[in-house]
């Protein structure tokens, strides 16, 4: 996958009030240490660096986050919501509240309990 730039115009849009994001892609960027409290990633594909990112009540919906990284990042209040999760990383992660609903990775389901049992703290 080539990287993207889209990062950035997400970012600048996001400090003008935006907090609904739609139909991206994003590969090979980063929102390490950013603050998108709020943010709703709906039908993107997202392969991004999430590391120590403040992603409080953040909503990921319809899409994928394969590849994402999210080790030391506040997910607290976080849903996601039929996503693909492929080798994704939460580590670390603030993760109270979290919702994860109807998510799927190498054709199988991935329920709540999947999350919470061993999806959360798994250090790849």
């Amino acid at each position: 996958m080539d990287s993207t730039d889209i990062a950035s115009e997400v970012l600048a849009a996001y400090e003008r009030g935006e907090r609904c994001f739609q139909g991206l892609t994003i590969c090979r960027e980063s929102f390490e240490g950013q603050v998108l409290e709020d943010v709703v990633f709906q039908d993107c594909n997202l392969y991004a660096d999430f590391r120590h990112a403040n992603l409080r009540n953040a909503t990921f919906r319809n899409g994928g986050i394969k590849t994402c990284d999210f080790r030391d990042a506040d997910l607290t209040g976080a849903r996601f919501e039929n996503v693909s999760v492929e080798s994704s990383q939460y580590a670390r992660a603030k993760t109270d509240g979290v919702c994860w609903n109807n998510n799927w990775a190498y054709g199988s389901i991935s329920t709540q309990d999947d999350f919470d049992s061993w999806i959360k703290d798994h250090e790849e």
